[in-house]
């Protein structure tokens, strides 16, 4: 039997996720969220039951959860996504995937434990998407893609073929990445950018076509 399912997060990435599963048929009691503001209100249809310890009245083996933060807060300078889904998972929860009923996956792509593939996004033959991703709605990975660990992909952006993108990467809406290039970890890609050379990470690329933004001192 499919265990139900509670999203931890009450944003806007949260009720798209709520929103995907919903419409597979999957049962979700709600969400939670540390946000005082937030908690009490319907989304959805569903509650926002309260904060994280709402789970202490139920266990990993009754119930799973879907990661409904988005991809760009921080905290601590690593992102919240990851940093939230790590501590629930060393504490004994799963987290489940998520595919939009519209999303088009290849059968000859690989995509990773509790990856989210929104409304008519697309994953192509031979792409690997990694561990946490989010392929956001309309977004498109190209064949032979490598997405590392807890990469978002937002709203129509654009990987072409043969990209590597490192760990905890942000592309934003409208981005893309020409074929063939490398992105290191921790970069960040404004909306629209169009990013045409190599980039070894931790910094963010705005633009066409895409360069490195300074900051000043």
């Amino acid at each position: 039997m499919t265990l139900p399912i509670i999203i931890v997060g009450a944003g806007g990435h949260a009720v798209v996720v709520a929103d995907a599963l919903l419409l597979t048929g999957a049962r979700v009691l709600g969400f939670t969220d540390a946000d005082p503001s937030r908690q009490g209100r319907m989304l959805c249809g569903l509650p926002v039951l309260g904060d994280d310890r709402i789970l202490d009245g139920h266990t990993p083996e009754s119930v799973q959860l879907a990661n409904g933060i988005g991809g760009v807060g921080s905290r601590r300078g690593e992102p919240l996504r990851r940093d939230v889904q790590q501590r629930l998972a060393a504490n004994g929860w799963t987290f489940v995937s998520v595919r939009h009923p519209s999303a088009v996956v290849s059968p000859f792509a690989r995509v990773g434990d509790s990856a989210q593939l929104l409304a008519a996004s697309v994953v192509q033959a031979r792409a690997d998407v990694g561990v946490g991703c989010i392929v956001n709605t309309a977004a498109v990975v190209e064949h032979d893609v490598e997405l590392g660990s807890f990469v978002h992909v937002a709203p129509r952006a654009l990987v072409c073929g043969g990209v590597s993108v490192g760990a905890n990467c942000h592309l934003g809406a409208g981005a893309v990445v020409r074929e063939g290039l490398r992105l290191g970890a921790y970069t960040v890609v404004g909306a629209g950018a169009v990013v045409i050379r190599d980039f070894g990470g931790g910094g963010a690329l705005i633009g066409v076509p895409a360069r490195l933004l300074e900051h000043s001192a």
